[in-house]
């Protein structure tokens, strides 16, 4: 298999990392296969109805750097992974009713019902370093790991068997996320149940000698800064990209799909604070609306950037010509 070329901003160069991909039961609002905007964002809708979205991580090159955005979901045998059904509450972990009573669920039937929904999802995720291997980089290149936030898909392979799994790295993230998911009452259960993760602080303690902060916006690299872009957690970010006059953004889960950039009523409802990150999500919106910033996400269907195509509608959006697919 040939690896795809890497896409420039420019002097810096970026390759999509290919980890796995979730398999999930569609939130409200996505279009219909009948519809206009069906073939711009139909990567993400399984024929049956349901909703796909790609696992993965960028890795980008500054002068001596070698920087990894976000870290997949981590090694796994492969095996496809589905969240254990529940027939009531009392059959409920809970810890996972916690944190849905947490987010406002207080109503016993409608959270049950939000579970059985749930149980539905399949994950499949272990393929980041054969991804590394297929771009000729070794886990011991990567001298950075910048995690846009702490969930479990995205801090994944920051370490194996309780060892870094990338040994010369720094890893960093923003302070109100480490705060938040290092705590020591921090409760993973809902990420347990629903992928079968590795709690948090147990992933993160063989890094924790070598885990730096920042606060709010950054300069981590030559034309690589993270800014502040909160509600999906306490302390999401983006990554922005530049070089000359190019520029470029890594979206973390600030917007898991295009939709949620060219349709303002459309949301995964993944959010810690649905409504800051609604907020979040409409302050990327106008800063690609011209269409001249391209974007991707660890979530893009092939990791591929796209720009916003000018008053199309929930259509509006491309691919990049030059983009490289997973399938490359």
């Amino acid at each position: 298999m040939t690896a795809a070329a890497p896409t420039s901003i420019g002097a810096l160069q970026v390759w999509p990392l290919y980890d796995g991909r979730f398999h999930l039961t569609n939130p409200p609002g996505v279009p219909e296969p009948n519809s206009p905007e069906y073939p711009v964002h139909g990567e993400y809708f399984h024929p049956d109805g349901t909703w796909l979205m790609d696992i993965g991580a960028f890795l980008v090159r500054t002068g001596d750097r070698l920087l990894l955005i976000d870290a997949g979901a981590g090694p796994s045998d492969g095996a496809i992974y589905r969240p254990p059904p529940a027939a009531t509450i009392a059959d409920v972990d809970p810890g996972v009713v916690r944190y849905f009573r947490s987010m406002g669920a207080t109503d016993d039937d409608a959270l049950l019902a939000r579970l059985q929904v749930l149980a539905g999802t399949n994950i499949q995720h272990g393929q980041l370093g054969t991804s590394l291997a297929r771009y000729g980089f070794r886990p011991a290149d990567v001298t950075d790991v910048v995690l846009t936030h702490l969930h479990h898909d995205h801090i994944g392979w920051v370490s194996r068997d309780g060892t870094p799994y990338f040994p010369n790295a720094t890893v960093r993230c923003e302070r109100r996320d480490a705060d938040f998911f290092l705590a020591p009452d921090h409760d993973d259960s809902f990420y347990v149940w629903m992928s079968n993760a590795t709690p948090t602080g147990q992933k993160l303690a063989p890094v924790l000698d070598r885990l730096e902060l920042w606060d709010g916006d950054a300069n981590i690299a030559p034309g690589v800064d993270v800014r502040f872009a909160p509600g999906h957690t306490p302390g999401s970010c983006l990554v922005v990209l530049s070089g000359g006059t190019e520029r470029a953004l890594i979206l973390g889960d600030t917007v898991h799909c295009p939709l949620e950039i060219t349709d303002p009523d459309f949301s995964v409802l993944a959010d810690m604070d649905q409504q800051l990150a609604d907020r979040t999500r409409e302050m990327i919106r106008r800063e690609l609306a011209d269409g001249t910033t391209p974007a991707a996400a660890p979530h893009f269907a092939g990791l591929r950037f796209g720009r916003v195509v000018p008053g199309t509608g929930r259509a509006g959006w491309t691919v990049d010509a030059n983009a490289p697919s997973r399938e490359a």
